[in-house]
């Protein structure tokens, strides 16, 4: 196969997403149809949107922002049943006093930094001075983390005070919350369709694997990708993480793009469309 028909997915070397990719680090006999790239969610974005993969659970506002770009791929996602744990506010004052104080805001993710905004503004009615994740700020009162950075913070004696904000999202609209979605690029489908097949197979492949025995999944995914965190602490996490996509999370994932709409993140609301191979 040449090159340029393999198929470019994105991967996420987070703990939240090992039932994605753990059946993958090895190559999985599929070196001559598919190719991974590592990266955070906002490099991955970018990626996606220039073109240069084809696939990857990317960030829910990415899809907001270029849907006509995107087939989602259906039942599939990085969602939470109440607390997703990776995706925190930590502070050292509580969120409903944070008006006019700094905060900062994740380098990694768009969707979280959006999400907290909107919490900010409609959940909590405060204004804080928002800090860019590029901009390291000293006198910021919290801060916005994701992925395994998150994971870690939440153990730091430093905040006083931790935000969930997908089980702060649930206490409000009673509703999950999807931060990521699997998305594949329009021109890819027409151009890469076996091997998106062949991917799609391996996907859900291992998500059956992994939740048939998260341990055994967990001692191969960190012989790549080390943490420091307990292995009872990592099996907690994957308790409340929800990777499915049901009418609910269709819902919810609307309902997000509607406030983003309102609070000027977004031009238009998307049309959600999906992958029919």
């Amino acid at each position: 196969m040449a090159l340029n028909e393999k198929l470019i997915v994105g991967r996420l070397p987070f703990l939240v997403c090992a039932p994605f990719f753990h059946t993958t680090l090895n190559g999985l006999n599929c070196n001559d149809q598919i190719e991974f790239l590592d990266g955070v969610p906002r490099f991955l974005n970018h990626e996606l949107q220039a073109g240069r993969i084809d696939c990857a659970p990317s960030s829910s506002f990415e899809y907001g922002l270029h849907f006509e770009d995107y087939f989602l791929i259906p039942g599939l996602s990085t969602s939470s049943r109440m607390e997703i744990k990776s995706v925190l506010f930590l502070s050292t004052v509580p969120w409903e006093q944070i008006s006019g104080m700094d905060v900062q805001l994740s380098s990694d993710s768009a969707t979280s930094n959006v999400l907290f905004q909107i919490l900010s503004q409609k959940y909590f009615s405060v204004s804080p001075k928002i800090i860019s994740g590029s901009e390291e700020n000293e006198n910021a009162v919290g801060k916005v983390f994701i992925g395994d950075k998150a994971l870690s913070q939440s153990l730091n004696p430093l905040w006083t005070y931790r935000y969930d904000l997908a089980e702060v999202w649930q206490k409000w609209q009673n509703l999950p919350f999807s931060f990521g979605l699997w998305m594949v690029r329009r021109e890819s489908v027409v151009q890469k369709k076996k091997a998106l097949r062949f991917f799609l197979q391996i996907l859900s492949d291992s998500l059956k694997s992994f939740k048939s025995n998260p341990s055994l999944a967990l001692d191969h995914w960190t012989q790549f990708y080390p943490s420091q965190l307990s292995r009872e602490f990592m099996l907690q996490f994957y308790a409340t993480a929800d990777y499915g996509f049901s009418e609910a999370h269709e819902k919810s994932l609307n309902l997000f793009y509607r406030l983003a709409l309102e609070a000027g993140f977004l031009k238009t609301i998307p049309k959600l469309e999906y992958l029919s191979l």
